[in-house]
C-alpha cells in the first residue's frame, strides 16, 4: 500500500485533513472572490454557436462521478451536435466507459508530487481548443483552477464566492444531491433526469448474471460493507444481519470495497449457506453484477449511487443526519436510519417462510481482478 493511501485510510488523519483543508479552501476562496469582472446569467444562448465543451468535476468521489455524470446524458440527450470532454478523476475513469464523450482527460491526486504530469494535462487540455467550459457540481476550487487554465473561450460556472471570475454563472440546486444540475440544465434548456447516470453493456450485464442469479425468483439481494468515517457501520452490524439473512432462507452475496478488505475473514466466518463474500473484482465488474441484483442493501456510499443509476432498488441504511440529502427516492427506494439488523432482513425477506432454492449463489463468472486500484475506494 502507497503511503499516501495508507494516510488516506487512517481515520484520524482523514478528519485533520479535512480540517486542513476546509481552512485552506476558506482563505483562497477569500483570496480569490476580491476579483473578477461581472458574469452574465446563463441561458439557451450560452450554448449559440458551441461546438466542443469541456465537463469540468475531478471528484475522486464515486457517488459524485456518477451523480454529475447526468449532464453528458443530459447535454447529448438535446444538443447531439456538440462534442463533449469530461475532466475527471482517475480512480472514477472506469465509470464513464460507454458513455457519448469525445475524451476523458484525468486528474489524478499524484499530480502535486509530479508537476510535470499536471503540466501536460493543461497542454492536452489548451489544445483541444473549447468553445465553453462547463462546471459540473460542486463549486470546489480545483474545479475553479481547472476552469481558468483549461484555455476555453468561455466559462460556465456557479453562482457563489467566485461567480465573478466566470463569463456565464447558473443557478445550482441546494436541496437533494441529485437536483444539483436540475436549475442550471433548465436555464440551458436541457432535459434533466434526478438521479445518478451509468451505462453497462449487455455483454458486462451477462458476464455477472450467474452470480447475481438473474432471471432466478431467488436471486440474492447485495450487501456492501463499506462507507466514509460516521457513515460506516461497525462488523457487529453486519455480521448479525447476516445472521438474520440466514435465519430467513434469503439468498445474499456480501461486497467489499477495498478499506473493508481486513474484515473479510470475519464476515466469511459469518455467512451460512445462503450467502458467500465477493472476491475483490474490477470496478465494471462490480457495477454489472450491481445491476443483476434484486436490491442493494447499503449505507450512504458509492455503490450506492452506482445501484440508483442502474435502476436496481436500494435498502440505504443511514447512520448521521448530513446522508438524507443523498438517498434514493425510487418507488422500490428504502430509508433506514440506524435501524436493527432485524429490521433491515425483514425487509428484504417477504417470503421468508418459503422454501427456497439456493442455486442463485454460484462461481464467480467475470474473471476476478486484482483488487481495486488503492485509489479506488467504493464509499
Amino acid at each position: 500500500m502507497y503511503l499516501l493511501t495508507a494516510i488516506r485510510r487512517n481515520e484520524r488523519m482523514r478528519r485533520l485533513g479535512k480540517t486542513l483543508e476546509r481552512s485552506a479552501k476558506a482563505w483562497c476562496f477569500r483570496l480569490l472572490s476580491r476579483r473578477g469582472g461581472n458574469a452574465r446569467a446563463a441561458g439557451p444562448e450560452t450554448l449559440k454557436g458551441v461546438q466542443r465543451v469541456l465537463l469540468v468535476r475531478p471528484n475522486f468521489r464515486i457517488g459524485n462521478a456518477v451523480i454529475g455524470a447526468r449532464f453528458i446524458q443530459a447535454l447529448t440527450e438535446s444538443r447531439a451536435d456538440i462534442e463533449i470532454d469530461y475532466l475527471g478523476a482517475d480512480t472514477t475513469r472506469a465509470l464513464f466507459e460507454g458513455m457519448p464523450l469525445a475524451r476523458y482527460h484525468a486528474l489524478s491526486r499524484s499530480m502535486p508530487l509530479r508537476p510535470w504530469r499536471l503540466l501536460q494535462l493543461l497542454m492536452r487540455l489548451r489544445r483541444r481548443d473549447y468553445d465553453l467550459a462547463i462546471q459540473v457540481g460542486e463549486g470546489s476550487l480545483t474545479s475553479w483552477l481547472c476552469m481558468r487554465l483549461c484555455g476555453a473561450r468561455r466559462t460556465l460556472g456557479q453562482r457563489g464566492r467566485l461567480e465573478a471570475s466566470y463569463d456565464w454563472v447558473g443557478d445550482v440546486s441546494r436541496g437533494h444531491a441529485y437536483e444539483w444540475g436540475s436549475a442550471l440544465a433548465a436555464s440551458l434548456g436541457l432535459a434533466w433526469e434526478p438521479r445518478p447516470w451509468m451505462v453497462i453493456s449487455a455483454r458486462e450485464r451477462a458476464a455477472a448474471a450467474s452470480l447475481a442469479g438473474a432471471g432466478d425468483s431467488t436471486s440474492p439481494v447485495g450487501i456492501f460493507v463499506g462507507g466514509h468515517l460516521d457513515k460506516r457501520f461497525p462488523f457487529s452490524f453486519w455480521q448479525a444481519l447476516l445472521g438474520e439473512l440466514e435465519r430467513r432462507r434469503q439468498p445474499y452475496l456480501v461486497l467489499l470495497g477495498p478499506e473493508e478488505e481486513a474484515g473479510r475473514a470475519r464476515l466469511e466466518q459469518a455467512c451460512g449457506f445462503h450467502g458467500r463474500v465477493v472476491p475483490a473484482v474490477s470496478l465494471r465488474c462490480c457495477a454489472a453484477l450491481l445491476a443483476n441484483l434484486s436490491r442493494l442493501i447499503t449505507p450512504d456510499t458509492g455503490p450506492m449511487h452506482m445501484a440508483v443509476a442502474l435502476g436496481v432498488p436500494v435498502v440505504a441504511l443511514l447512520n448521521v443526519d448530513g446522508s438524507r440529502k443523498f438517498t434514493p427516492r425510487g418507488p422500490e427506494d428504502r430509508v433506514l436510519f440506524r435501524p436493527a439488523p432485524a429490521r433491515v432482513a425483514e425487509l428484504v425477506s417477504p417470503g421468508a417462510r418459503r422454501e427456497r432454492s439456493h442455486d442463485a449463489v454460484k462461481a464467480l463468472p467475470c474473471r476476478p481482478s486484482a483488487p481495486m486500484d488503492a485509489e479506488v475506494g467504493l464509499t
